[in-house]
Formats: structure tokens, sequence, C-alpha cells
């Protein structure tokens, strides 16, 4: 079922470009959660680096430049009211040189030690645009995560005499790691999920294809039962004709070949007859077991040598016209099974036809045979043609009603065959692949029953 497979590879992308999708949506939250937080520290920082320089006035950066305690303890105050007010881990001022001039730090270092750094951000400050703050990008120092906003200190005429800076730790990388490990759990789950409920979809719509394959063959039974019943009473009357001519034929001129022509039709009404019984036996589905395509014939031996020369000698008139390379097989003489003569040789000789015409159709020489091999209580018959071969989609739909690789084929040939086969106790399969040899294995009981 080539829409069965289509719909399953369909829904099978469908769900994974939904959980790619899902779990990319859930990445892009992560990072612009991790942007707006980043955008929202640095507008923080900026706005607490302008407030607290405002409270810094021109005289007090002057006089803090030229050493002024009294400068020092009022900048000193306002750094660390800052710094509390906003759970900051420093605020300081820097002069050009990078030397603190006051921090709330209580380490006794003279020179700010993140000068190499800052140190690019601290002179675009300095020397840029008037009034401009700078709010750095996220730097690790240690184990912690920092970020610092610099802001210019300048005097009534705009020149800046110092630099202030706001130093904050990033403590939302805690949250965001947390964020990111619960993102990475939904993404787990939701792949988890995803191959559950596909594989629960898999075996639900698997099943849907098989009731849908059931529905199909149980029309295309009903439909072939119908055709069968048609065409099997059409024939019929003509080879009744046919057969009382030959006879006739036979009586006025002595003609050996008319009983072979008698012979023949025969065969045939007997297999037009068995599908008559197929046609009228109701529901035409291949598990029926209220009918048979072999109730016209009894079970009687059949010598397997015997058989095969005379299969071989009526293959070979039919392709007279063709190089025809049999291939014999070591059948041995006494190898013989009870069976149904008739249906059987209809089965090889159509299987034999199959071949010759798989070989013809790829332009390759026939090359055909039939190899009867004794298996103990059973017997197998392997029919053998070196065509084209079959690939994995033939063989598998081989058996299916109306499934032909030929132009002028019904499709019904190895569908009938494979059915009549079982009914004799046996089975039908095949072996092949592209550019090999094809083997139509018949397994057969050797007394019915068995």
């Amino acid at each position: 079922m080539v829409t069965g497979k289509r719909k399953i590879v369909a829904m099978a992308f469908f769900a994974v470009i939904l959980i790619a999708l899902v779990n990319l949506a859930w990445w892009l939250f992560y990072q612009n959660t991790e942007q707006i937080l980043d955008r929202q520290l640095s507008r923080r920082l900026a706005a607490v680096a302008q407030t607290a320089s405002a409270a810094i006035t021109p005289q007090i950066t002057a006089n803090l430049l030229a050493g002024d305690l009294n400068a020092y303890q009022k900048s000193w105050e306002i750094l660390e009211r800052t710094r509390q007010a906003d759970s900051l881990a420093e605020v300081f001022i820097l002069d050009e040189r990078f030397r603190y001039l006051a921090t709330t730090s209580l380490e006794d270092d003279s020179i700010y030690f993140l000068r190499r750094l800052n140190g690019p951000y601290i002179d675009s400050v300095f020397f840029g645009p008037p009034r401009q703050t700078l709010v750095t990008p996220s730097y690790q120092t240690g184990s912690a995560y920092l970020r610092t906003a610099f802001v210019p200190l300048t005097d009534s005429s705009d020149y800046v005499l110092a630099i202030l800076g706001v130093e904050a730790n990033v403590d939302y990388f805690d949250s965001l790691a947390e964020l990111k490990r619960n993102l990475l759990y939904s993404a787990v789950l939701s792949i988890v999920g995803g191959l559950f409920f596909g594989l629960l979809f898999l075996a639900y719509q698997r099943r849907i294809n098989r009731i849908e394959h059931q529905l199909y063959l149980n029309q295309t039974h009903s439909y072939l039962g119908r055709m069968v019943a048609v065409v099997s009473h059409e024939i019929k009357n003509p080879l009744m004709i046919i057969r009382a001519s030959a006879e006739r034929l036979g009586k006025k001129f002595d003609a050996p070949e008319s009983q072979f022509v008698i012979e023949e039709v025969d065969r045939l009404n007997q297999i037009v007859t068995g599908y008559l019984d197929f046609a009228r036996a109701g529901s035409g589905a291949p598990s029926d077991s209220d009918h048979s395509l072999l109730t016209t014939e009894e079970p009687q031996p059949v010598n397997l040598k015997e058989l095969t020369a005379n299969l071989k000698r009526h293959f070979q008139d039919k392709y007279a016209q063709h190089q025809v390379t049999w291939l014999d097989s070591s059948t041995g003489e006494n190898l013989s099974i009870t069976t149904y003569p008739r249906a059987l040789r209809q089965i090889l000789f159509n299987l034999l036809i199959n071949g010759a015409e798989a070989c013809l159709g790829a332009g390759l020489p026939v090359k055909v045979g039939i190899v009867a091999e004794d298996r103990g209580s059973r017997v197998l018959l392997r029919v053998v043609d070196h065509g084209p071969g079959m690939n994995k989609r033939e063989l598998k739909e081989a058996f299916e009603p109306f499934f032909t690789t030929k132009h002028s084929g019904t499709g019904l040939g190895l569908y009938v065959s494979r059915k009549i086969v079982a009914e004799m106790g046996g089975y039908l399969d095949i072996e092949s692949a592209p550019g090999e040899k094809t083997e139509l294995k018949i397994n057969l009981p050797k007394n019915p029953g068995q």
C-alpha cells in the first residue's frame, strides 16, 4: 500500500518538524530572555551611574583630585549609599591613570585591577563624546560574573575630570542556568514523547493500512469472482464446439493432432469449470474454505520426470521461433507424488511462460527449467528463469491480484497459482533480485492431506 507508506512518511516528517520547531521556539525564548535580562541590567547600571554622578558635584570631584579628605569622605558616602541602595558589588571613582580616587572596596589597591579588561571603555569615556555613558559586556572574574557602567565626572566646562564606575554582579546567570536545564529536560521529554506517540501512531497506522488492504483485497476478489463467472461462462460454449469439431475431424481424416486438441480442450474445460466453481462460491475471498479450484479433479500419482519432459516438449514447441536453453535437472526416475495433475501441469507451464516472457521482454535469451527435489514427505519444484530478476517492490506485490509487470498481463496468474497450490496442501514462493535468476518454489506434499 503505497498510499499508506506515504501517510506514515508524511506523519513522521510532520512529527519531526513539529518537535524541532517546538524545541527551536524554546531555545529562542531562552536566548531572548537572556538578551532581555542583559538589556535590563545595562539600563539599570547606566541609570544608577548617572544618578550617582549627579550627586558628585564638579567641586567635590576637583577637591577629590586635589586630595581633600572632606571631599573623599563626601564622595565615599555617596558611593556607599549607592552601592547599598542598588545591591552593587563596587562603586568607585578613577582618574585618567586608572588610580582609585574613592571606592567602596575594602582592598588596599590604589590601581584599578581590571584596567586591562575595561581600560578601552574608560579611555572612551575620558576622550570620547561629552557626557558619554558606557556599559561593558558581562565578564568573569574568579567565580563571579560582573558588568560595569562608566560615566564621566566633569567640571563646569564639560571637561572630564574623573570616571565613576558602577559594578554589579550578573546574578541572573543562575536563573538562566536553571532555565537552560529545564529547557534541556523539556527537549528530552519532547523527543521521548514524540518517539512514543510516533511509534503509537505507526502501529495504529499500520493496523489501518492492513484493514484498508484487506478491504481492497475483498473488493478485488469480489470483482474477480464476477469477472471469472462471466468469462468462464462465455468460454465454455466455444470449447465444447472446438472439442466436437476436433472429434469429427479425427474420425473423418484420422488426424492424430485432433486428439491433442481434444486433450487441451478438456484441460481448459477443467480449468474453466474450476473458475466457475470459484466464482459461484460467493464472496470470493482468498481465505474462504467453502469453494475450491480443484473440485473437478481427483488426486492421481504423477511421475515428476515424465511431467517435466512433457512440459519441456510443449514449451519448446510454443517457443520454436526462439533460441531456448532448457536448464536440465537431475529429477529421479521414481520421484512421484499424488496430486492434481492437470492443475500442477497448468501452474508449471504458466510459470515457464512467465519466465520466457521476462527473458524476451528484457532482450535476453530464453533460459528456463524445472528442478524437482525430494524433501522426504514433501517435494520442492523450482521453476527457474535467467531473466532480468525482480526488485523488492515487485517481489512484495507479485501475488497481489491484477499486479503485473507485463504490458499485456492480467496480473491474475501468480495469484490464482498460489491459491491452487495452497489448496493442494503446499505453498508457492519467489526468490529473486535485480539482474539475477528468478526461482518460483512450489513445495507440495507427496500425498494429499500431509
